[in-house]
């Protein structure tokens, strides 16, 4: 009996080792990819974001008259306000405005994802404030 608990014992260390091995080489991998994941995304947003413009509204649209129509820049809209507010983005081809979506002052947010570009369209705040927009 005690030899074959001793040999279970040992390819349950063997299996336990293999697994260990197994799950420290996924997780290697997994470093690597997220690395070279993480080094593509700024390259793309740098461009998106190096393209943006710069805003100033009061408790209106921007742009005010008119619209603005979006590029290859970016596949998103876009916005860096200088203090936090609402911000929605309306659409010349439907008349139809998307939710109002909260981004915080000072950092870059989503009015808007997966844009056409050459899609018309303006952002409505729901307070005055300036920033940057890229589209």
């Amino acid at each position: 009996m005690l030899s074959r608990s001793h040999s279970a014992l040992a390819v349950g260390l063997r299996s336990r080792t293999t697994t260990l091995l197994a799950a420290g080489l996924l997780a290697a991998g997994a470093v690597v990819a997220a690395g070279e994941q993480a080094s593509a995304a700024p390259t793309t947003a740098q461009s998106c974001l190096g393209s943006a413009h710069s805003y100033t509204t009061g408790y209106d649209d921007w742009p005010s008259p008119g619209y603005a129509t979006t590029t290859s820049n970016c596949s998103d809209i876009n916005v860096k306000p200088n203090k936090t507010v609402a911000v929605r983005t309306c659409f010349r081809s439907t008349g139809a405005c998307n939710a109002w979506r909260t981004i915080s002052g000072g950092t870059w947010g989503l009015a808007a994802t997966g844009v056409l570009n050459g899609t018309s369209f303006f952002l409505s705040f729901n307070q005055d404030n300036s920033g940057h927009v890229a589209y």
